[in-house]
């Protein structure tokens, strides 16, 4: 996501809060901790009057963690309900494992969709979705796509133009693990 904590709107997270079944007075009280941050700027030595945002959420705060993920719910419900079997059901690790569709850490997503113009444009969609209520957006600069060593190459150019993410592979490595593009071997994981 783009500047996460920076663009969450506060009335979508109210309204996530309260869906998720929270008490209206819980809320309250988070929205006041949310909500009375004030900020003032320095230029040339001096401070300028003091502002009020209308948005975000205070990175640095032990409880914005906790917050982002709250609001990164919406998106989860978004794609099982809407993505509907379009999207796709994701992959698993075994034939009696639960598929997985997408997994959230933070603000760092990875969907697993098929690889075709038509869920690739419902993906679109969920995300435009979510981008309009949240506040919320997708960094397409910073995306990147995988495409199974059985997709077509056609169908490379069209997923990867259809969600307007150019590059098609993931680093070596994320949150310090290697992200092997190929089979895990038994040394894989050896240096940790």
């Amino acid at each position: 996501m783009m500047k996460a904590y920076d663009r969450v709107e506060w009335h979508y997270f109210q309204a996530i809060m309260l869906k998720l079944g929270f008490s209206v007075q819980f809320v309250n009280l988070v929205m006041k901790c949310v909500s009375s941050v004030r900020f003032t700027v320095r230029v040339n030595g001096e401070l300028l009057p003091f502002f009020d945002p209308s948005r975000g959420l205070r990175q640095g705060c032990p409880m914005s963690p906790f917050l982002f993920l709250l609001c990164a719910e919406g998106l989860t419900s978004l794609l099982n309900s809407y993505g509907g079997g379009v999207v796709d059901r994701g992959i698993r690790v075994s034939f009696r494992a639960p598929w997985v569709s997408h997994l959230l850490f933070a603000d760092d997503s990875l969907i697993f969709i098929s690889a075709t113009q038509e869920s690739a444009d419902r993906l679109n969609a969920i995300l435009l979705i979510y981008a309009t209520c949240s506040g919320q957006s997708v960094n397409r600069e910073k995306s990147v796509v995988f495409f199974s060593p059985n997709t077509p190459y056609t169908r490379w150019q069209t997923v990867k133009f259809v969600l307007g993410i150019q590059v098609e592979a993931f680093s070596d490595r994320y949150l310090g693990l290697p992200t092997p593009v190929s089979r895990i071997t038994s040394g894989t994981f050896d240096h940790i």
